[in-house]
């Protein structure tokens, strides 16, 4: 029995390369689903137009965010938390000062609150990597022929090809397609400046087919689409299921694994009976996330209160004032996920490519503006309709090897439970990294048609942006708590490691597309050791 713990992305991706193979794979996962009256309201949305939508209804989806400092522990998916895992007895993982990121337990992992940005990883910035993007590349095309993709033949194609023939555009909003026009006309000094842009890249069903309607423009994306048209892997799961390519085990956390000659003894709790289980595997594949990943890993060694670091490709936002005004934001007819891509190429700003992703005007947005020193302002109506028409946010990425750190251990407590205690390595070169791309920004305002409001730079914790991983990276000859290039673990030849925990380092463009693209190589490598 071929098992995969997990399915986020990664454990998704993993699972697929094998079941083309010709496995049958069983999946062990938590599952938390959405709600039943939540699901209730989406399911009555999704065959409604959006003007036929009740208030009710809209605003159940919305939901209300939570007020905190930390932002990262609020966000929702259709008015609810239920992707990430907020029972601390499941996990355990305590922040220092509670200051951190969540993990997920959900039904689709993390993939049920992403960003849907799809972008691969250059050469470049994976030099120290035991593979390279030769290798990855098969598997980026494996992955976009079951995730639904917007990419277009545009400039970016140069730096960072799509990897898909999809044809399923997605038209920016006219904020967005104002800006790329004022970029389009400067492209040249643009360039030169080391500056590459083009439309988003989004996991968006975008066009209709058989299966599913197009998009609706219903300004809902950073709340969760009512017509599933975003892209979460608890989608590619319920067609496995469907086709009974696999057994998919719910309420099964994980805690341990063990090796004994040719199997691989799994355990762990089943969370609905409250009672141990235990499965015997002949190859496992484990994709729960970093968190639970390294937690499982740790525990299975019995390597206590030794620190392990987890990399981030630490995130900052920039709010951006254009120029000129878009009129009728407010009630346009969009989509409200990232509209542009901006790559900086610039040695001068730093060693590695810098990825940033623009947001035009989302009820999101305002809500979140409205709890600043903008609310009063933004009151009036002139005000209102001046600045949201011209106001963009600038969300970048950073490398890893410029980034901030989390320090994880897992430790015993007097009670004899075993937690996953996270610490904050903050960075001062993520800093210095960050203002400098402010300043490149400043300097290329002219071009950019756009400056950006540099005190207004918000810099999160790391972690802060979910772009993390590295825990047990591949390596050429892994060190005891490394991994070989198929994600195996010292001395256990049939563990295989495949989200974001063994990447050896962080670019800064998306994480998740170049995650998918390595579990699904492992995969099809580990699948071709036991021939179903």
């Amino acid at each position: 029995m071929i098992v995969v713990i997990g399915s986020g992305p990664a454990a998704i991706s993993a699972t697929m390369a094998l079941v083309h193979q010709g496995h049958h794979v069983t999946i062990l996962d938590v599952g938390t689903r959405l709600e039943a009256d939540q699901q209730a309201a989406v399911n009555r949305m999704s065959v409604q137009e959006p003007a036929s939508w009740s208030g009710v209804d809209l605003e159940s989806v919305i939901g209300k965010r939570p007020t905190t400092h930390e932002t990262n522990h609020s966000k929702l998916s259709y008015g609810s938390p239920y992707s990430i895992d907020t029972r601390r007895a499941a996990i355990d993982v305590r922040w220092k000062k509670n200051a951190g990121f969540n993990h997920s337990l959900a039904r689709g992992g993390l993939s049920n609150i992403w960003g849907a940005s799809l972008l691969p990883y250059r050469q470049a910035d994976i030099a120290d990597w035991p593979i390279s993007l030769e290798d990855l590349a098969p598997h980026y095309r494996a992955v976009m022929d079951f995730v639904p993709g917007t990419g277009i033949q545009d400039d970016l194609e140069e730096i960072l090809p799509i990897y898909s023939n999809q044809k399923s555009p997605l038209e920016p909003s006219n904020q967005g397609q104002a800006l790329l026009k004022d970029l389009e006309k400067k492209r040249a000094a643009l360039r030169r400046s080391g500056v590459y842009f083009g439309r988003s890249r989004l996991a968006i069903r975008a066009t209709g087919d058989a299966s599913h309607r197009e998009c609706a423009k219903c300004t809902l994306c950073l709340s969760g689409c009512p017509y599933g048209l975003i892209y979460s892997s608890a989608q590619t799961l319920e067609t496995l299921i469907r086709n009974g390519d696999v057994t998919y085990l719910d309420n099964h956390l994980v805690e341990k694994f063990e090796q004994v000659g040719n199997e691989v003894i799994v355990t762990g709790r089943h969370l609905a009976k409250d009672i141990p289980f235990s499965y015997q595997a002949s190859r496992l594949f484990v994709g729960a996330g970093v968190l639970p990943t390294a937690k499982i890993v740790l525990h299975s060694l019995e390597i206590f209160d030794q620190p392990i670091s987890l990399l981030d490709s630490q995130y900052f936002i920039y709010p951006l004032l254009r120029f000129a005004m878009t009129s009728g934001v407010e009630t346009e007819d969009m989509h409200t996920s990232s509209q542009a891509f901006l790559e900086m190429d610039d040695q001068s700003v730093s060693a590695h490519m810098v990825h940033l992703q623009i947001y035009g005007y989302s009820s999101f947005l305002h809500h979140e503006l409205k709890q600043t020193f903008l609310g009063l302002p933004l009151r009036f109506s002139g005000f209102r309709r001046h600045f949201l028409g011209r106001l963009l946010i600038a969300q970048g990425f950073i490398h890893s090897k410029e980034s901030g750190s989390i320090a994880l251990t897992l430790k015993k407590a007097s009670d004899g439970k075993v937690f996953l205690d996270a610490r904050i390595q903050k960075s001062n070169k993520a800093l210095a990294t960050t203002l400098r791309v402010g300043w490149k920004l400043l300097k290329q305002a002219l071009n950019l048609r756009a400056i950006p409001l540099l005190p207004g730079l918000q810099f999160p914790k790391p972690g802060s942006g979910y772009h993390s991983g590295g825990t047990f990276p591949m390596g050429k000859h892994p060190q005891t708590l490394g991994t070989d290039f198929i994600g195996r673990l010292p001395m256990m030849d049939r563990v295989h490691l495949v989200d974001a925990s063994v990447l050896p380092s962080i670019p800064a463009t998306s994480i998740t597309f170049s995650v998918m693209a390595n579990a699904h190589r492992i995969a099809s490598i580990a699948g071709q050791l036991d021939p179903p």
